[in-house]
């Protein structure tokens, strides 16, 4: 048998974040933001299940990137300081944060997406 998967983020819904922008700011703050995060979590693991999905993920949904979910994480990383680099192999430009410090990890990382998705 062939189990199916997939891999990377699914489109946030509207009332989280602006569909397909890139780095999309999020519509909600504090806790609502907290709960639709963990709110659209949810809904992409249902959306994978009804689709028949093997094994699920989390849809990216409680991070408004791959790497910045990681790195807001982390001290030594300065959102405030961006700079401007090349990414993709500089397809693209983007502004990014900038080390500004040792980095150590604050604590638990993407520990809400896990349990969310583990949950449902």
């Amino acid at each position: 048998m062939l189990l199916t998967t997939i891999a990377g983020s699914l489109p946030k819904p509207s009332w989280l974040a602006e569909s397909e922008r890139l780095w999309a700011p999020w519509k909600l703050e504090g806790v609502a933001l907290q709960e639709g995060r963990r709110d659209a979590t949810i809904l992409a693991v249902k959306l994978q299940e009804d689709a028949g999905i093997d094994v699920v993920g989390d849809g990216e949904q409680a991070r408004m990137h791959f790497v910045h979910g990681f790195l807001a994480n982390l001290d030594g990383i300065d959102f405030d300081k961006k700079t401007i680099m090349g990414i993709r192999n500089n397809r693209y430009e983007a502004e990014v944060p900038t080390v500004t410090g040792a980095i150590r990890r604050k604590g638990p990382v993407h520990s809400m997406e896990a349990q969310a998705a583990r949950a449902h």
